[in-house]
């Protein structure tokens, strides 16, 4: 496992930062040299659009994960994907392909309409035709990504707009923990997480991938490949999942806050193939559910089966209700 200690930077290094991590492992690479997040206009653009700064292959990468075939996309984004609010970050995008001419994702996508058009323009599958067991709140949005702020930032300002954050990457999977307490009233923290299910139950034929995020602002997103997706608003900051989706609340995580006893007591949470919760797939491990009330504090560590994991526990601006998970961290 690699790691980046806590650190704050912009929007458009943590990009770079968690690009760089996953592809010291083999089973990540670069899946297309077009898509780069260096903020610089091409000379033309291979749809014949007129070249900007800000176009979004400008201020991305997108990656390839043998693991579990998927594309992962990962771009500068600001726009209304929470509860008719503006949020601002970094965005996630999942493919089951990626069109190397087109340069877009393809087959079932987490892509949606709030995305920018040239994304999701000519993908075969928008995420709401995606998904076998879909749960979205009536905004339709609640993207994957790291968010940052409840403002709608403009692109070139989330390029230059400096969050705190830290990530740590592995073969199977990473967690992001980031927190934006410059944004006023508005900044959020939020974790989020990619994990590479190695070890199911069964021979399930879904992608073998469950990810999410949760956030101080209430909102959150989870999914289990391209079988179930749920996201919703005012959920719980100190659980891995919840009770209507593909993973579960896990909400036995307490480490005890006595410096005299370190003792952990969770089990890992389960992921499902539905949000009925009624075939269990497999265990996660890249993020663990520490109580906010009762947990440990920011920064704590401890092991547990010879793995490591750091609590984070972060609001973002004034917000009173803390992000409050532990995240594998070797």
């Amino acid at each position: 496992m690699s790691v980046i200690a806590e650190k704050t930077d912009t929007y458009a290094t943590l990009i770079d930062d968690l690009a760089g991590e996953l592809l010291s492992f083999s089973n990540w690479s670069d899946a297309d040299s077009y898509v780069e997040n260096d903020g610089t206009a091409k000379e033309s653009n291979d749809d014949g659009s007129t070249p900007s700064d800000t176009d979004w292959h400008n201020n991305a990468r997108v990656l390839e994960d043998t693991n579990t075939g998927l594309y992962l996309l990962m771009y500068l984004h600001g726009g209304e994907n929470i509860d008719h609010q503006d949020w601002s970050g970094v965005r996630f995008i999942l493919s089951t392909d990626w069109d190397i001419d087109e340069h877009h994702p393809a087959g079932y996508t987490t892509a949606e309409n709030y995305d920018d058009n040239d994304i999701y323009g000519d993908v075969g599958y928008l995420r709401d035709d995606s998904y076998d067991d879909l749960e979205v709140d009536e905004n339709n949005g609640l993207g994957f990504g790291v968010w940052g702020s409840v403002n709608n930032l403009g692109r070139s300002t989330i390029r230059s707009t400096e969050i705190s954050y830290q990530i740590t990457a592995n073969s199977d999977g990473f967690n992001i923990g980031a927190w934006n307490d410059n944004d006023g009233n508005d900044g959020i923290a939020s974790v989020a997480y990619y994990d590479y299910l190695s070890d199911r139950f069964f021979d399930d034929p879904a992608e073998p991938l469950a990810f999410g995020v949760n956030s101080s602002y209430g909102d959150y997103a989870r999914g289990y490949g391209f079988q179930s997706f749920q996201g919703n608003h005012y959920g719980s900051y100190d659980k891995v999942g919840h009770n209507n989706s593909a993973i579960e609340e896990g909400d036995w995580g307490i480490i005890n806050p006595s410096s005299e006893d370190d003792t952990f007591f969770f089990r890992y949470p389960a992921v499902f193939r539905n949000s009925a919760q009624t075939v269990p797939v497999a265990y996660m491990k890249e993020v663990l559910p520490n109580d906010s009330q009762e947990g440990g504090a920011h920064g704590d560590d401890f092991t547990h089966d010879g793995t490591d994991y750091k609590v984070f526990k972060q609001s973002g601006a004034s917000r009173s209700s803390p992000v409050s998970l532990c995240l594998r961290y070797e």
